[in-house]
């Protein structure tokens, strides 16, 4: 019978040791930071607990006396600008961060402890896969982390730091942002993915990408920031804002007023690679963190497709989880008539954008730029749907059907060369602001450089 194998802590301390400077060499010449090196860069310095570090396989009167059983997954907890944040970082050094039953357990014991802890959890990926010897052991290891990630609330950020495929890129879409390394992550389902799983080929399944490793890091602990009480900013909180210029040009770009209106230098675009008719993201308001939600006329005059309809959900879904306010800009000319939009479900699509609107309720506050008609007026968070505030620019135009459509609609114009005025004079009378104010849907009319002084007003009632 083979000799029981005992070891001191201190020999298991130095067994870890040893394998971080062998992980960091190897990983160095593949352009990767070691899982201990991003736990160094995610946190405070100096801040980093480790939870579970002896955690491994079980031992068997088989294994060498120099095996390493040690979980490759470090997990843990510390401060991120000073907020409590926990964490976990695969480790691709060691077999190839393979995941079995006890790596499994480590994940969830972290997921466990940050729901209690009511504070966020940042999730690094980087593993080729499951522990094919431990077999279903291994799948049900995916199945625990799957129902952990379920059951909580708290913000959620996933960083694709290296390989994340099969069951692993399933745990990865759970979470709520999802960031990846341009360089170095790949993101796919099946195996026949791997070759073309580049970042630049899935656009649909991260929301934010960075350069590089370190990059995603730094951006994962940037984005904690919003889910706290407030964010340092030297903005001015009554700074009059100049967004008539943007929006008096038609095909603006919303994102110029986006960094006009809120605290300068404040806002963090999700999606930015897809839907660009939608703009959405976090920014704060007098240091106050917001979802934004905005129509972009740059695109196809800011028209909600199947796509914008998807991103714009997504976000309100976290304001709702996390209890962020919502501010949504309108301008858009409708929504897509495309029979390949028709194609992928845009009614239900809007149905579920409705949706999130609802549950987002009075923490909404709403403004038209510009344009907002029929369908699209009314899920892009009316007051009908939120309760919130209702503003609108002097210059916006609410009405059922655009104008031009309106006059053809009641076939007002036999001269077709008086269509644009008959549509202008339309316009001024049936689809102003005004109109809308008088029954309600609308709490008030402003004037465009007062848009971030009430903004900030209505938050701080909020």
């Amino acid at each position: 019978m083979a000799e029981t194998i005992h070891k001191t802590t201190a020999e298991l301390r130095a067994l870890l040791k040893a394998g971080q400077t062998a992980e960091q060499a190897a990983l160095a010449k593949e352009g990767l930071l070691s899982a201990r090196d991003r736990m160094a860069l995610i946190f405070d310095e100096g801040t980093f607990v480790e939870v579970g570090a002896y955690i491994g396989r079980k031992r068997t009167e088989l294994d060498r006396d120099d095996d390493d059983s040690f979980e490759p997954v470090i997990t843990g907890y510390g401060a991120v600008n000073g907020e409590l944040v926990y964490a976990f970082s695969q480790d691709y050094s060691r077999l190839h961060g393979a995941l079995g039953e006890m790596h499994a357990k480590k994940i969830v014991k972290i997921i466990e402890m940050a729901d209690r802890a009511d504070a966020a959890i940042i999730g690094v990926f980087d593993s080729a896969g499951a522990k094919v010897l431990e077999g279903v052991d291994a799948l049900a290891g995916y199945g625990s982390i799957m129902a952990a990630l379920d059951c909580v609330t708290v913000p959620k950020i996933a960083v694709v730091s290296g390989t994340c495929g099969g069951s692993t890129a399933v745990v990865c879409e759970m979470f709520d942002i999802v960031i990846a390394a341009e360089k170095t992550g790949k993101i796919f389902a099946a195996p026949s993915g791997k070759k073309t799983a580049d970042i630049a080929s899935d656009k649909g399944l991260y929301d934010i990408v960075c350069a590089d490793d370190k990059a995603a890091l730094a951006k994962a602990r940037a984005l904690v920031a919003y889910f706290g009480e407030e964010i340092a900013t030297a903005d001015d909180a009554n700074r009059a804002v100049d967004v008539e210029g943007f929006i008096a040009t038609e095909g603006y770009n919303v994102r110029d007023v986006i960094a006009n209106v809120f605290d300068l230098g404040s806002f963090t675009e999700l999606g930015a690679h897809r839907a660009n008719s939608m703009v959405t993201g976090f920014a704060t308001v007098n240091g106050k963190p917001v979802a934004v939600v905005a129509n972009n006329p740059e695109r196809k005059g800011g028209f909600i497709c199947p796509g914008a309809a998807k991103k714009a959900c997504k976000v309100l879904t976290i304001a709702f989880e996390q209890e962020l306010p919502v501010v949504t800009l309108v301008d858009t000319v409708g929504i897509a008539d495309e029979a390949d939009a028709e194609a992928k479900g845009l009614a239900a699509l809007l149905a579920n954008l409705a949706k999130a609107y609802t549950r987002v309720g009075t923490d909404a506050i709403t403004v038209v730029l510009g344009n907002a008609y029929g369908t699209a007026y009314t899920v892009m968070g009316s007051k009908a749907l939120t309760g919130g505030l209702a503003l609108a620019l002097d210059s916006a135009k609410i009405s059922a059907l655009s104008p031009a459509s309106a006059v053809a609609f009641l076939d007002k114009v036999t001269d077709e060369s008086k269509h644009k005025q008959t549509a202008d004079e339309w316009a001024a009378r049936y689809a102003s602001p005004l109109e809308a104010a008088k029954s309600g849907h609308i709490d008030d009319i402003i004037a465009s450089e007062e848009l971030r002084q009430r903004i900030g007003a209505a938050l701080a009632v909020l």
